[in-house]
């Protein structure tokens, strides 16, 4: 029977989480857990709408993202910006629900809407527990996507650093 190997029990060639990369992008990945459920009952009285309950989760995985994009921190900044992703396909997929009928709505669309986003709700858990225990969770379909973009992202990053701090020097043509 198979068995996922224990973060101790993987060879050291492995990238290692540190403690502060390991909540940071647990915290992004259970951005709807942690704020979408809580807002639910707030945003369904006003708005009826399960979409916009949700609509905070993607920004503050990417404020994750670019806090440790700041600290040159790849394996964080990749897990904050995969959280982004997904999740804001999360507010797309319950923003159609909303669309085709709204929570009250009992049609096919609506329903399938609501499974699709509540399965990718679970998927974004899994990664957060994952994550919180030192794997590099990798989603399906966008992993390799956003490995490209992060790795951009920092290389971006380290040729700012390297130009000079000042203005440019002007040429005094008088």
């Amino acid at each position: 029977m198979f068995r996922r190997p224990r973060p101790d029990e993987i060879p050291e060639e492995r990238p290692s989480f540190t403690k502060g990369e390991r909540i940071g992008s647990a915290v992004a990945h259970a951005a709807p857990l942690l704020l979408g459920i809580p807002l639910t009952p707030l945003m369904l009285t006003g708005l009826n709408s399960f979409g916009s309950a949700f609509m905070l989760c993607p920004i503050v995985a990417y404020v994750i993202s670019r806090a440790f994009r700041r600290q040159q921190s790849a394996l964080g900044a990749f897990q904050g910006m995969q959280a982004c992703i997904v999740q804001l396909i999360l507010v797309i997929i319950l923003f159609a629900g909303d669309i085709m009928g709204g929570p009250s709505s009992v049609s096919r669309g609506v329903s399938a809407a609501y499974a699709i986003g509540f399965l990718l709700f679970l998927y974004t858990i899994w990664a957060a527990w994952d994550v919180a225990w030192g794997y590099d969770f990798r989603y399906i379909f966008i992993s390799n996507f956003v490995d490209r973009v992060t790795a951009a992202n920092l290389r971006r990053q380290e040729r700012r650093q390297q130009r000079p701090a000042g203005p440019p020097d002007r040429i005094d043509r008088r």
